[in-house]
């Protein structure tokens, strides 16, 4: 019986299991051990990815979850950890099952092509730009405290992530979880089972001669400008308001650095972490799709609208550094559609 303890579910240890784990080659039964002392959202919805691929992989292999009496693991339950992982878990609630109050969102799936489909039912025929804000802004009400400003920023960067998945992850389902933390900490998680940073930048033939890796490709998503859907003879015009400029990653990265908080996106086989004052740092992990951690400090944010538009002007005085670059943001890269 092959044993695989859970550790902290924390960002760096989540990132070093899911590498570990990529590479195991299972001949046996596997039980996984559940005695977390710690949890977070990021690491929850990163070990379900972990756990959901080892057993695609071996599908023959049986497996079983131990899980102990600790806070943390009666937290993951009520969040959903486990029923994410597996139904067959008879242990905690369904994705999606607790209600969540202004402290936490639960593992929640949403489906971008649901929203629009129960948006016409109710008679709007919206873009599904305006779809996924008008579902943002549900989201971050959850954890906003009741702070309107805290509501616009979480709002603006759950859309901003969610609006890029069904154009670049090439799937219309993205995995969500969030909490408030009591030092005014505000965390959320996004994780799609798409095809990854690396697979989407590829698909423009101009990208494609430089981006080469899972390390180049993140290194170039978080710069501002950069885009699957960049096309020089377009000038960056389009008539659709919701187009793509490439700006969303390197806003939500800077606002959560500016916000003493950081930013974490994980594709492939690589990860790249921002912190405080920018610093930067890249690791090894493995996930299929792509997972992204922010955290800001609800406490250091006074106006939302300013300090986002503050962000996306100073990437575009980066992006006229940059070659491959959109050299303007788009209007929804600058804020909320919906807010003045």
């Amino acid at each position: 019986m092959l044993e695989i303890n859970l550790p902290d579910l924390e960002t760096d240890q989540v990132l070093r299991l899911a590498k570990e784990v990529s590479e195991m080659q299972i001949q046996e039964p596997v039980t996984v051990n559940a005695n977390m002392r710690w949890v977070r959202p990021f690491g929850l919805l990163y070990t379900v990815s972990i756990l959901k691929e080892l057993r695609k992989k071996n599908p023959t292999i049986p497996f079983y979850m131990h899980v102990g009496d600790t806070n943390a693991v009666n937290y993951a339950a009520h969040m959903g950890f486990f029923k994410s992982v597996s139904m067959s878990i008879s242990y905690g609630k369904e994705p999606g099952e607790a209600e969540g109050n202004s402290y936490y969102l639960p593992i929640t799936q949403i489906s971008t092509n649901y929203l629009q489909q129960e948006a016409v039912k109710q008679g709007n025929y919206w873009a599904l730009g305006d779809v996924i804000e008008c579902e943002a802004k549900r989201l971050a009400s959850i954890l906003s405290q009741g702070n309107k400003e805290v509501a616009q920023l979480l709002a603006y960067i759950i859309r901003e992530i969610i609006r890029n998945t069904p154009e670049h992850a090439e799937t219309d389902t993205v995995w969500m979880c969030g909490q408030y933390w009591r030092d005014g900490t505000a965390e959320i998680a996004i994780m799609d089972e798409g095809i990854g940073i690396l697979k989407s930048l590829q698909k423009n033939r101009i990208h494609r001669q430089y981006v080469v890796d899972d390390e180049v490709a993140l290194q170039s998503c978080v710069k501002a400008g950069i885009s699957q859907a960049f096309d020089p003879s377009q000038k960056n015009k389009s008539n659709d308001q919701w187009s793509n400029s490439g700006y969303g990653l390197y806003v939500v990265s800077q606002l959560c650095s500016n916000l003493s908080g950081s930013f974490c996106i994980a594709s492939g086989e690589k990860y790249v972490h921002v912190g405080k004052n920018g610093k930067t740092r890249i690791g090894d992990t493995h996930i299929q799709g792509t997972a992204v951690k922010m955290t800001i400090s609800a406490n250091q944010l006074k106006n939302a609208k300013e300090v986002i538009q503050k962000v996306a002007m100073e990437g575009q005085q980066q992006a006229k550094t940059i070659r491959y670059a959109f050299k303007h943001a788009s209007t929804p890269s600058k804020g909320l559609m919906g807010i003045d």
